[in-house]
């Protein structure tokens, strides 16, 4: 009888020990695959990586890096007087529309830290669908697109959101499409900057687009994509968020 019983505490024990074991080593599979998660790595705004426990992870303290500024200056092509609609694809009360691709443009304008600007004035100017600009052409030259306002303006609303309806600009020699930008703000100042496609062919020999930093470069391209994703001939949307150096100032 005594035997018995000691047969039966002995399985008990080995059991528990078996169980012990098995507990154990389900606690470190836990505990090594929560290491892995832990340690997964995160790209801050400037796309270094940081670890999960680092304090320069990305975080809603951490400043956005502002637009940067155009490198090179184009006050030559700058018309005098700018348009005041945000469609430079038609004038209005015309019934014709400018020669050339339809696109449009739509993005955000911030502070560094991604709260919204409201009342920050956009204006933009661009070559036609020749490459051309009207402001360094002769009023009679055959260049002119006499449908398109070279020039446009919109004004951020209180989401900081603007948007333009716009050509795809053609190239000139030595550069890649791109779009002009002059913003302002009276608590922020002015940004002279300009936009570039993602993807076009002429970036990479584009002289001033190679004169900026990668980081830049990213910053001043403009993903694009198709309005309908299932018709590659739709209207194509490019997006450009605009982050203007500084904070709001908020009244206690």
């Amino acid at each position: 009888m005594i035997g018995f019983i000691l047969s039966i505490l002995l399985l008990l024990t080995t059991s528990t020990n078996a169980s012990d074991r098995r507990s154990i080593s389900e606690d470190a599979t836990s505990t090594e695959l929560q290491k892995q998660i832990i340690a997964k790595e995160y790209s801050d705004i400037q796309g270094n990586e940081v670890s999960g426990f680092n304090k320069e992870s990305p975080s809603i303290f951490t400043p956005k890096t502002p637009t940067p500024s155009r490198f090179f200056s184009a006050d030559l092509s700058m018309p005098d007087k700018f348009s005041t609609t945000n469609n430079l694809a038609k004038k209005t009360g015309s019934f014709y529309r400018a020669f050339g691709e339809i696109i449009f443009i739509q993005g955000t304008v911030t502070d560094s830290f991604n709260v919204p600007i409201e009342g920050a004035a956009i204006e933009i100017w661009q070559t036609n669908a020749a490459g051309k600009y009207h402001s360094l052409l002769e009023p009679n030259s055959e260049y002119i697109d006499k449908y398109f306002s070279m020039s446009g303006r919109a004004t951020t609303d209180n989401l900081g959101n603007y948007h333009f309806i716009t050509i795809m600009p053609g190239s000139s020699p030595g550069r890649a499409a791109h779009i002009n930008m002059n913003v302002y703000h009276p608590k922020f100042g002015k940004l002279e900057t300009e936009m570039y496609f993602a993807d076009h062919p002429y970036n990479k020999d584009d002289y001033q687009y190679l004169s900026y930093t990668p980081e830049e470069q990213k910053l001043l391209t403009a993903p694009v994509f198709n309005s309908d994703i299932l018709n590659p001939k739709s209207i194509k949307i490019c997006s450009f968020n605009i982050v203007l150096k500084g904070v709001h100032q908020y009244k206690r």
